[in-house]
């Protein structure tokens, strides 16, 4: 038997007082910077709204810029050709707001609808993998209080996901968030200024100069709007804006082709 040497025998009085070591589960602090959301890009925010201008303000243009070079074409009368634009004009603007109303109801129904399917999914399947959670902690003997707090910390984390994804969702599609209302506004209100575009200069100048000013300004409208919206989506400048003048110029063609065609004195 092994004999304690002195210095050990004066130190076990200390010995004897000292606590014994136990094994004590502390929670640690959360980073200043955890489980933040990402705020949505603006450009995200305005999608809906470039979407509504386009659809209004092309289809506004790209129409009557094909009637009224048929008309001119056909008639050669300015009056002919001004009663036919704002006639399209007024029809097309009212039936553009009418398809963006009832449109855009429809798709905020069905995206509340599908959103409440996997509301109640989701939360049925939380349901389930809490309780499997709290199953596996209990078996394994740890303390309530333990289990309480690995479960809670479980929640929160997979609360913020949730919140992320329905963040980007709504950033990726963002026409379900718009008010029906205020998308047949804008939509009808650009497809006014869209028509008016092509429009004016047979208003303001003579028959024989008017299809070409009324082109050129088409073109020339279209190629901004292309470009804003390159920059506003982040796509292609130039490629953007030769889509935008390409639609408007095979409409003119169009147009002018069944002036062509079909054209005869007025009378």
């Amino acid at each position: 038997m092994a004999v304690a040497s002195a210095p050990e025998l004066a130190r076990a009085p200390e010995l004897a007082r000292a606590p014994e070591p136990t094994s004590t589960i502390t929670e640690a602090p959360e980073p200043a910077d955890a489980f933040v959301p990402v705020e949505v890009p603006r450009t995200a925010r305005g999608a809906a709204l470039i979407r509504d201008v386009i659809l209004g303000g092309q289809d506004g243009l790209v129409n009557v810029l094909g009637l009224v070079l048929g008309m001119a074409v056909a008639t050669g009368s300015s009056r002919v050709v001004v009663t036919a634009g704002l006639a399209a004009m007024l029809a097309e603007s009212i039936a553009m707001a009418g398809v963006a109303f009832t449109a855009t109801g429809a798709e905020r129904q069905l995206g509340a609808t599908i959103r409440s399917r996997l509301d109640e999914r989701r939360e049925s399947q939380a349901r389930s993998r809490d309780a499997a959670r709290r199953a596996r902690l209990a078996s394994a003997r740890l303390p309530a209080e333990v289990v309480s707090m690995v479960a809670a910390e479980a929640d929160a984390e997979a609360r913020v996901w949730r919140d992320e994804v329905e963040i980007m969702r709504t950033a990726l599609a963002p026409v379900r968030e718009t008010r029906p209302v205020r998308a047949a506004a804008v939509v009808g209100l650009s497809t006014a200024l869209g028509s008016s575009v092509p429009l004016l200069p047979f208003v303001l100048l003579p028959i024989a100069v008017a299809p070409f000013v009324a082109l050129g300004a088409a073109a020339v409208v279209l190629a901004l709007a292309g470009i804003e919206r390159a920059r506003t989506t982040g796509g292609r400048t130039v490629r953007a804006a030769v889509e935008m003048v390409a639609i408007g110029l095979v409409s003119a063609f169009a147009g002018y082709l069944i002036g062509r065609l079909l054209g005869g004195p007025v009378g």
